[in-house]
C-alpha cells in the first residue's frame, strides 16, 4: 500500500440529518447498507474504507447529538485510523469550518462526504495529490465537479468563516481551482434516499 500522504488531512464530514432517506426508511443514512442488500457494509464504513491511510490524518465529523453514529464511531473509527470530531452543527459550512480550526494541515485539506461510497481509492488519491497550499482541487466526470474536494492551506481563515448548509460552495466559485478529469461515477454519486444505493 502506498505511504500516506503528508500534509494534508482528511476531513469526512458526517453531521447532516440525512432527513430525506429518514422520510422514507427510519435509519441513519450512514449506517444503512451502502448496497441494496442487507449484508453490504454501512455507507458511512464504506466511505472510510476507501479513504483509510490515503493522507496524513483522517478525521470523521459528526454531531455531537447522533447517538447512534457516535456510538458506531466509538467502536470502528480507530479500525480506519479515523478520529473523531463533534460539533453543534448548523449546517456543512459550520462543520467545515470547525474542523478546519481544530485541524490545520500544512499543505491542506481533504473534504470528502459520508455519504459516498462508491469512490476509487485510486481516484481519491489522484485528488489528494494535487492538492497545494495555494490549490483549490475538484474532479470533474463527463463535465460534472464532484467530490471529495482539496482545500489548501492558505484557504484556511475563509474556510473557518463558513457558516449554515452552503459549505465550501462559494469558495470554489470565488478562486481559479484545479480540475481533475476522472472516469469514475463515484464522485457525483452520493445516497440521498434508499434507492440511491448500487445494486448488491
Amino acid at each position: 500500500m502506498p505511504e500516506p500522504i503528508m500534509g494534508l488531512c482528511t476531513l469526512v464530514l458526517a453531521a447532516g440529518q440525512g432527513s430525506r432517506y429518514r422520510e422514507l426508511v427510519d435509519q441513519d443514512k450512514l449506517l444503512a447498507p451502502s448496497r441494496d442488500t442487507p449484508a453490504a457494509p454501512g455507507v458511512l464504513a464504506s466511505t472510510l474504507e476507501s479513504l483509510a491511510g490515503i493522507t496524513e490524518r483522517l478525521v470523521v465529523v459528526t454531531r455531537e447529538d447522533n447517538l447512534a453514529l457516535r456510538a458506531w464511531l466509538d467502536q470502528r473509527a480507530g479500525s480506519f485510523g479515523a478520529e473523531v470530531f463533534t460539533v453543534r452543527s448548523n449546517g456543512l459550512g459550520h462543520s467545515l469550518a470547525r474542523a478546519v480550526a481544530q485541524y490545520p494541515a500544512e499543505q491542506g485539506w481533504l473534504v470528502a462526504l459520508g455519504d459516498m461510497p462508491y469512490i476509487r481509492r485510486e481516484t481519491i488519491r489522484g485528488i489528494a495529490a494535487e492538492i497545494r497550499q495555494e490549490r483549490l482541487v475538484v474532479p470533474r466526470h463527463v463535465g460534472q465537479l464532484g467530490h471529495p474536494r482539496g482545500i489548501g492551506s492558505c484557504y484556511r481563515s475563509q474556510v473557518m468563516a463558513l457558516d449554515g448548509d452552503r459549505g465550501a460552495q462559494a469558495l470554489f466559485a470565488s478562486g481559479p481551482v484545479t480540475e481533475v478529469e476522472v472516469d469514475d461515477v463515484g464522485v457525483l454519486q452520493d445516497i440521498d434516499r434508499p434507492e440511491d444505493r448500487r445494486d448488491a
